[in-house]
This record gives C-alpha cells, sequence and structure tokens, in this order.
C-alpha cells in the first residue's frame, strides 16, 4: 500500500515539474485584450476588473464612455469624478 502512495506521490511531483517547465500558451496570435471567444475585454477604471464587453455596464461620464463590473462600481466611480 506504501509503495503504491508513494508511486502516485512520484507522479504527480514530476507532472508538476513537467507542468512548470512547459507552461501552456494562449495562441500567440490572440490579443491580450480579447477574450477566448475573440470578444473585447474592458478594465473597469474603479476596480481593475477585466471583463468582456457584452458584461459591462456602460456609462458616459464626462463626455467619455466607461466600463463598469458592475452597477456599485459605476455609482462609485461617479461619485469620485
Amino acid at each position: 500500500m506504501i509503495k503504491l502512495l508513494l508511486l502516485a506521490l512520484f507522479f504527480f511531483v514530476a507532472y508538476s515539474f513537467i507542468q512548470a517547465l512547459f507552461p501552456t500558451r494562449r495562441n500567440p496570435g490572440q490579443p491580450k485584450n480579447r477574450s477566448r471567444d475573440g470578444e473585447q475585454m474592458v478594465q473597469d477604471p474603479q476596480c481593475g476588473t477585466y471583463l468582456p464587453i457584452s458584461d459591462a455596464v456602460s456609462a458616459t461620464i464626462r463626455g467619455k464612455q466607461h466600463h463598469f463590473c458592475s452597477r456599485k462600481c459605476r455609482s462609485l466611480y461617479k461619485k469620485q469624478h
């Protein structure tokens, strides 16, 4: 039983080591400001969260379009600006 546990531990350590040597890479041709589905990503100016533009809560503040992750962040941003 102990041999089986040690063997399993050995394979786990070896697998982790190989994963560290060869990290999975994103599609190199895919822009960093796009989601996996190819949708544009935007950053919430209040909290810094990145999210797809279709999920964002948008608002025009002082003539500039902003995208927020929630109505709460939008309200906090409006109060500060």
